[in-house]
């Protein structure tokens, strides 16, 4: 089984990169898909071959899966940023894998670097949602802080695995779409796959960082892809 987290950056971008973005996604080959800033124009996630699509469309969040999804959970965060007007929030979906039964989600905390607060009230939250779901329980996202900062602190302190603790950078500045934004972060990683329970034993690797036709990137993001045994 493979589970991709990847924000999708959404409608930003020239339109030519939106084939590089799907055939990022293809290659991928992920059973389960976690995604963030996912309102991508032209029809873009229903023609992603996944018989399973729950589009969260105010928060941007959706989740793509193979697998047969028997419940879903949309949160949307009591704590908004005063900084910035995007709503955040969660989707969760219960999904019948082999051998029972995962709660796999996503999210997209607060992105101002001066919004540290918020990012930690909104990371609160979703650990007081998902305190009431029975384990496994995967979560991806952008938490839009690296893993020394308190959000990612609080997930482990709650009893979460990074799962791509040893890994690579997501946010990288010689990505061309991330040298053309008005506000500039160091290299570092902020996109995150968290595990709390037992699955079989994962490997994680970045993904969908490769430049593809027309020299142009899936996203100004790159993703993570765990690898879990079935």
């Amino acid at each position: 089984m493979k589970v991709l987290t990847l924000n999708m950056w959404g409608a930003y971008g020239p339109a030519e990169r939106r084939p590089v973005l799907r055939e990022a996604i293809l290659q991928a080959d992920a059973d389960i898909l976690l995604l963030q800033e996912a309102n991508v124009p032209d029809n873009f996630l229903e023609s992603l071959p996944y018989p399973v699509r729950i589009h969260f469309p105010e928060t941007g969040l959706a989740i793509l899966s193979r697998f047969p999804a028997r419940e879903e959970k949309r949160i949307t965060y009591q704590v908004a940023s005063p900084l910035e007007p995007h709503l955040r929030g969660a989707l969760f979906a219960r999904l019948e894998i082999e051998g029972g039964n995962l709660w796999a989600g996503t999210t997209h905390l607060a992105w101002k670097a001066d919004d540290g607060a918020t990012r930690l009230a909104q990371v609160e939250e979703l650990l007081e949602i998902m305190a009431g779901l029975p384990e496994p329980v995967l979560v991806g996202g952008d938490f839009n802080a690296p893993p020394e900062d308190l959000p990612a602190r609080r997930m482990i302190l709650r009893g979460f695995t990074d799962l791509h603790a040893r890994g690579g950078i997501t946010w990288d500045n010689q990505n061309p779409f991330i040298q053309s934004h008005s506000v500039r972060f160091p290299d570092r990683r902020i996109d995150y796959l968290f595990l709390r329970g037992q699955l079989p034993a994962a490997r994680c690797e970045v993904a969908c960082r490769e430049q593809g036709a027309g020299g142009l990137h899936p996203s100004d993001h790159y993703g993570v892809l765990a690898f879990f045994q079935r």
